[in-house]
């Protein structure tokens, strides 16, 4: 009966870490869809970023409330598997993994805000008045710098949990590894370059929750 209800739980575990970042996915396509979407929207700048804001403004700010519900729910998913780990009894990567994902939570929650609200409205006032408005300048590059750090803390908490995994034996070590692996390669590419994609923060926990739904 106890194995029985352990399997259960790391099915679940699986489950929701899966889910978990479904919203992002929903909110990175979004855009790109219908008759006026443009996947630049995600790599433009200044006038002609604003312009497509502008030309997609609901589907903009829906976007940015899926991809900052996933950060949420992702939360909620690694709080459970931290619960998991500690059970297992490693504590202290778990904790760590967790407090990262929070701070950066918090972050990328602040930055999608700004996304669906003060970057639609300048989008608004650009159109009606032909100029950027003066304030939209340096919130966005604030609003990027809460995004580095976010995207630095997140990769960091991954490696964490990466950690904490080849400590236990819930899933194969391989993938406490390869967590580890992708999460520093993609924290080198963003100190490199500067940027990176959101969407590989959710591959780690994809993976580990795939392993879980299967290996239950």
């Amino acid at each position: 009966m106890a194995v029985s209800h352990l399997l259960n739980e790391h099915r679940l575990m699986g489950v929701l870490l899966i889910l978990a970042g479904m919203p992002f996915m929903i909110g990175a396509i979004l855009p790109a869809v219908g008759e006026k979407g443009n996947s630049r929207i995600f790599t433009l700048a200044g006038p002609e970023h604003l312009q497509l804001v502008a030309a997609n403004a609901a589907v903009w700010r829906w976007a940015n409330i899926f991809m900052g519900a996933a950060a949420i729910t992702t939360l909620a998913a690694l709080t459970v598997l931290s619960t998991i780990l500690e059970g297992e009894g490693e504590r202290t990567l778990s904790r760590l993994g967790l407090l990262g994902w929070l701070l950066a939570t918090v972050l990328w929650t602040v930055f999608s805000a700004f996304r669906a609200v003060i970057s639609v409205r300048a989008a608004q006032q650009m159109v009606d008045t032909g100029v950027v408005p003066q304030y939209y300048e340096p919130l966005a590059e604030w609003g990027f710098a809460l995004f580095y750090i976010y995207a630095v803390v997140g990769f960091l908490a991954m490696v964490a949990y990466g950690g904490s995994l080849l400590q236990v034996d819930l899933v194969p070590a391989w993938a406490g590894w390869a967590t580890i692996v992708f999460s520093m390669a993609m924290l080198a590419l963003l100190l490199v370059t500067g940027d990176t994609l959101p969407a590989f923060h959710y591959f780690p926990s994809l993976l580990v929750g795939i392993l879980l739904l299967v290996r239950g």
